[in-house]
C-alpha cells in the first residue's frame, strides 16, 4: 500500500526566482517544481516581509514569481504566475522553504510547466 499522498510528480529544479512583494524585488533559489506549483529556498528578510502583509486572517499575501525552465537545447523560458503561499518551513537560522501554488498561470507557461514535469518524471 502506497502511503504517497502528492497529487502531482514532483521534480528537483535548481536556478533563480524572482518574487516580486510590494514593489521590491527579492531573490530566491528554486528546489522543486510541480504542475502545481513550486518551492523555493528564501532568506529570514523574505519571510519577515512576508509577516507584515499578512491577512488579519492569518495568511500570507499572494505575489509574483518569475523564474527560468530549461528548454530545448540549451535554451530557457521564463515563467511568471501570481501565486499563494502553501507552506513556510524554517530548515535553518536564516534559511526557509516556501511552497508556492500557481494562482494565475498563462496557458503556455502552464503547458511549458506540466511538459517539463512530466518528461523529467519519465526521464
Amino acid at each position: 500500500m502506497s502511503t504517497e499522498r502528492r497529487n502531482y510528480p514532483k521534480v528537483s529544479l535548481q536556478g533563480d526566482a524572482r518574487i516580486l512583494l510590494a514593489g521590491i524585488v527579492r531573490n530566491g533559489k528554486l528546489i522543486h517544481m510541480t504542475p502545481a506549483g513550486v518551492e523555493i529556498e528564501i532568506r529570514h528578510q523574505l519571510v519577515e516581509q512576508l509577516n507584515r502583509f499578512k491577512s488579519d486572517e492569518g495568511l500570507f499575501p499572494d505575489f509574483e514569481v518569475e523564474f527560468e525552465i530549461p528548454c530545448a537545447g540549451s535554451n530557457t523560458r521564463k515563467v511568471s504566475s501570481r501565486c499563494t503561499v502553501a507552506h513556510c518551513r524554517r530548515l535553518r537560522q536564516d534559511c526557509y522553504h516556501l511552497g508556492l501554488y500557481f494562482k494565475m498561470l498563462e496557458d503556455s507557461d502552464e503547458a511549458l510547466v506540466s511538459d517539463y514535469v512530466y518528461h523529467s518524471v519519465a526521464a
